[in-house]
């Protein structure tokens, strides 16, 4: 890799060499656009109805100049878990991957996270809560972490997300070391719909000061259209001032073989403990990854309270 490679962000769209080779590019920085497929159309058509009908009878982008904070927040809170539980939304994303070439042998996947961006400070915190500046490794994910984003419905560049080019291997002070997801899974995730005005405070690693680098690259997509990028992307929530509310679906992946063989990003600021790897199934089985590889990436002490793995129906204590 070039020096002047270390502070640059190389953009390709389609997936043009074998997969493998796609992840090692998009471990050193790579940020993948995706065209829309019929698999990906449908994925974004699944949780378009779930949100329509979480906001009946109100278009769910313009529900919130309509609806006061806590119902807009309790409709919003429903329909999250709604989509990231719901059967169908699991065979809709291993029918995209599939479509897209995965293996799904080697390929495991988390449970998708629908996203609600409201406009113009509406509603910042909690099931709303605008993200600042950020690694997702420094929530825990592993260096292997490959991250998709689709939008549910049209967009602008006035109501994306953001991606900062300076700082592809350049560090940035932050906050990480005070995070543990096991802490997050206890608290931090279930309490969500608690937070409604003001600063999220519930301990969300972010960096230390405003960026030196501050200039970004904004992603505008049409509805099924993907980017992809690694957990190690440093990106944000672009301020919405569109004056409609954002919904976009995320979901993750690792590819096996390289968290067997310590293959993945290079971590240049996350100190974060704990990690993020008993989130993921194999695609063809729905096999976890097993526990000896999961030690192996397993930071830190477990908090007392903890929790493992975080989900409403299935919770796996420290």
């Amino acid at each position: 890799m070039r020096q002047s490679d270390r502070n640059a962000i190389a953009v390709t769209v389609g997936l043009n060499a074998p997969i493998e080779e796609e992840e090692l590019a998009i471990y050193r920085g790579q940020i993948v656009l995706l065209p829309p497929t019929p698999a990906s159309i449908e994925l974004c058509a699944h949780a378009r109805t779930m949100v329509e009908e979480a906001f009946h009878p109100y278009d769910p982008r313009t529900a919130q100049h309509v609806l006061d904070i806590d119902d807009f927040v309790a409709r919003a809170a429903n329909v999250k878990p709604r989509f990231i539980h719901d059967p169908q939304t699991r065979i809709l994303q291993k029918a995209y991957l599939a479509e897209l070439g995965f293996d799904p042998w080697r390929t495991y996947l988390d449970v998708p996270r629908m996203r609600v961006v409201s406009s113009d400070g509406y509603l910042v915190s909690g099931v709303g809560h605008k993200q600042p500046p950020h690694r997702d490794t420094w929530w825990s994910a592993p260096m292997q972490q490959i991250q998709f984003w689709l939008p549910i419905f049209p967009m602008t560049r006035e109501c994306s997300m953001e991606f900062y080019p300076h700082y592809v291997e350049s560090a940035v002070a932050n906050s990480s070391n005070d995070f543990n997801i096991y802490n997050w899974n206890a608290t931090g995730r279930k309490n969500a719909a608690q937070h409604r005005m003001g600063e999220d405070n519930r301990g969300i690693p972010q960096p230390n000061a405003a960026l030196e680098h501050p200039g970004a690259v904004q992603m505008v997509l049409p509805v099924g259209g993907a980017v992809i990028f690694s957990a190690n992307q440093l990106h944000a929530t672009s301020d919405n001032v569109s004056g409609m509310t954002r919904f976009s679906i995320d979901f993750r992946i690792v590819d096996i073989e390289h968290v067997r063989h310590g293959i993945g990003a290079r971590n240049v600021d996350n100190a974060s403990t704990g990690t993020a790897l008993r989130d993921f199934r194999r695609i063809s089985d729905e096999q976890e990854i097993a526990p000896d590889i999961v030690s192996r990436y397993d930071e830190g002490e477990k908090p007392q309270g903890g929790v493992l793995r975080f989900a409403p129906d299935e919770v796996v204590k420290v």
